[in-house]
């Protein structure tokens, strides 16, 4: 006999990322979306009202937290965090969350994500090494749902020229539109980024070799690199990043 459908609650404070998520989900015929929230007050209620057996949760959702939904669960669903973020994902499994998807959202996490919803939370070990939450290597085909300035984009992976990192954000120059600045590490770029075509060329710079124009070399510790890439910068480069693109050229 199969078990009974899945009935989800989708939060997030965008539209977009809830029409995405309801999308995956149609393509399992063991969960029913029973509705959908904005907000954690909202969320609160219609938890209340539909009684999921799982939701999914985003973490920031200004002014709340997902987090601030918890203690207003009764009785509590399984809890599969969705988020951009992932350095909440210690304090997610500490609250006993089912699973914590990372932003763009795969199918084959997701599959994994429902099976933790349905049978049981990560085993204890994959608390202090979390890699499975972060989404696997993608083709250039594939989009991306990136947060910018407060909405949702979709960004194809082959129109990314270059990957600039500042701090703990992250540049991202296109083909075709302007640059978005995001809160998105390099480590989250380097587990989805296909190489080729892109190249981490020091610990501060992806470039997408396709994308390269022209790299004018000054001396062995500096050049600059141009992009095919709208309002991008030609990107000055020192001997590490110079000597990788280079090689990565010339091969």
């Amino acid at each position: 006999m199969s078990p009974h459908p899945l009935r989800a609650l989708l939060v997030d404070d965008e539209r977009l990322a809830r029409k995405y998520l309801r999308q995956l989900l149609a393509e399992h015929a063991d969960v029913t979306v029973v509705g959908e929230a904005g907000s954690v007050a909202d969320a609160a209620a219609r938890a209340a009202e539909l009684r999921p057996d799982v939701i999914f949760l985003d973490v920031q959702m200004p002014p709340a937290s997902g987090f601030d939904l918890l203690p207003l669960l009764s009785p509590a669903p399984a809890i599969v965090f969705v988020t951009a973020h992932d350095q909440f994902a210690l304090r997610a499994f500490a609250a006993s969350a089912a699973d914590y998807l990372l932003k763009p959202v795969v199918p084959e996490r997701l599959a994994l994500a429902l099976h933790h919803a349905r049978h049981g939370r990560i085993p204890p070990a994959a608390v202090s090494a979390p890699p499975t939450a972060v989404p696997t290597a993608l083709g250039l085909d594939d989009t991306l749902i990136l947060r910018d300035a407060g909405r949702l984009r979709r960004v194809r992976l082959g129109d990314i020229a270059a990957i600039v990192a500042e701090g703990s954000y992250t540049h991202v120059h296109l083909a075709a539109e302007r640059t978005m600045f995001l809160p998105r590490s390099m480590s989250t770029w380097a587990q989805q980024l296909p190489a080729p075509p892109f190249l981490r060329a020091d610990r501060s710079l992806f470039v997408n070799l396709a994308r390269v124009t022209r790299l004018e070399v000054r001396s062995r510790d500096d050049g600059q690199l141009t992009l095919d890439a709208a309002g991008a910068p030609t990107l000055l480069l020192r001997r590490v990043a110079l000597s990788q693109i280079r090689a990565a050229l010339a091969g």
